[in-house]
């Protein structure tokens, strides 16, 4: 008999769909007594490369300002267009963007990686889809995600470690939700954990055979060794794992 995480035992004839635990004997949303539950987003994942590459945002309210930001940390040139900017851009947005204060022109789509319509009203934000699925540009419109080509998450970052959390437009509120739980469990020692397996993986593919690699890169992202990060032993950490690339 196993036993569900944080429940009582599971019993593997009750969930019969070959196998419906996992490894570590949780069970799998996949089987028939959960089914009914799961409703398909429709959308699949992705993360963008969009450095050096031209995004628009129509409208410049609070709305604006956030998804201007996030374009601009992916390193995206970004254009915002609006009647009028709120106070909800800084000084620092304002130098980084290209500001046009007037009304939005479909001209204003051209040469554009993606566009999000970001304004208050739902018929300029349709105005603007319409135009960006004129031109095959991917538009997200914050105020329909029916009408969205894709929709943009809730993040986590901790240094390199991105975390993206959707409900598929259902519901944004407990995607924000999710993503508050995940800030205060994945703490900055992700952000360090992250920094040293990038440092470490030009040379694991140098020094360990491919057959080898495996075992060592369990050996090392463990609890354990966030548990040193946390506890400011780097230098015992990695010792360790010197002893492992040369034993």
């Amino acid at each position: 008999m196993a036993r569900q995480k944080g429940g009582g035992p599971v019993d593997r004839r009750v969930h019969n769909c070959c196998p419906c635990l996992s490894r570590r004997g949780r069970v799998l949303l996949g089987c028939p007594p959960f089914r009914e539950l799961i409703v398909s987003a429709g959308t699949y994942p992705v993360f963008l490369r969009l450095k050096g590459k031209t995004c628009l945002v129509v409208g410049a309210g609070k709305v604006g300002a956030r998804k201007a930001r996030g374009l601009l940390a992916s390193g995206a040139r970004v254009r915002v267009v609006s009647l009028k900017v709120s106070w909800a851009f800084g000084e620092e947005d304002l130098s980084a963007c290209e500001v046009v204060e007037r009304g939005f022109d479909a001209a204003d789509l051209d040469g554009m990686s993606l566009v999000v319509a970001a304004t208050d009203s739902e018929s300029v934000n349709g105005e603007v889809v319409s135009a960006a699925r004129a031109r095959g540009v991917w538009v997200n419109d914050v105020t329909s995600a029916d009408r969205s080509d894709f929709i943009l998450p809730a993040i986590v970052n901790r240094g390199g470690l991105t975390i993206a959390v959707s409900t598929g437009g259902g519901s944004p509120a407990y995607a924000r939700f999710v993503r508050e739980t995940l800030e205060e469990e994945f703490g900055e020692e992700h952000a360090a954990m992250v920094n040293l397996l990038t440092e470490l993986r030009p040379r694991v593919m140098d020094s360990l055979e491919p057959d080898v690699r495996p075992a060592f890169w369990e050996k090392v992202v463990t609890n354990e060794t966030l548990d040193l990060i946390r506890s400011g032993q780097a230098d015992e950490l990695r010792e360790r794992i010197e002893r492992w690339l040369s034993s």
